[in-house]
């Protein structure tokens, strides 16, 4: 999946929102505070209150250009990456871009029927939860 959305707010504060959020899920994890320095290459494993258990693998986290992780579980493993580019002072372009690899034939047929059934649903809400974190800036 990829979406491609503008912002109205600078590429640095959006790339701080990122960040922080990645800090916090580690710190809520792991139980210990990193610093943004210490994000490429960090590994740590997340559990949901579900059970689900998977292992997080910070890819890139170059300041003001690029946030990605891969997030494996037992039977899928997710590629995510966020790209941000300045297009002026108050404005940003935001590249999301999000690729499953399924272990199994069973669990790619249900990938496949999720983004056939459910993928504009999930670019809906992904813009909308952008939109609000760049609403941020402005409070």
């Amino acid at each position: 999946m990829k979406i491609n959305v503008t912002l109205n707010a600078p590429v640095e504060f959006l790339y701080q929102q990122l960040i922080e959020s990645a800090l916090e899920d580690i710190r809520k994890q792991v139980g210990k505070k990193i610093s943004w320095r210490d994000l490429p290459n960090y590994t740590y494993e997340k559990k949901w209150v579900s059970g689900r258990v998977a292992k997080m693998h910070i890819d890139s986290a170059i300041p003001s250009q690029a946030y990605g992780y891969t997030m494996t579980t037992a039977d899928q493993e997710f590629i995510v990456e966020y790209r941000l580019k300045k297009k002026d002072d108050t404005h940003t372009i935001l590249e999301y871009t999000e690729d499953n690899h399924a272990k199994d034939a069973k669990v790619k047929a249900n990938q496949n029927i999720g983004a056939f059934t459910l993928g504009w649903l999930r670019k809906h809400r992904f813009k909308k939860m952008a939109r609000k974190m760049a609403e941020q800036y402005y409070k």
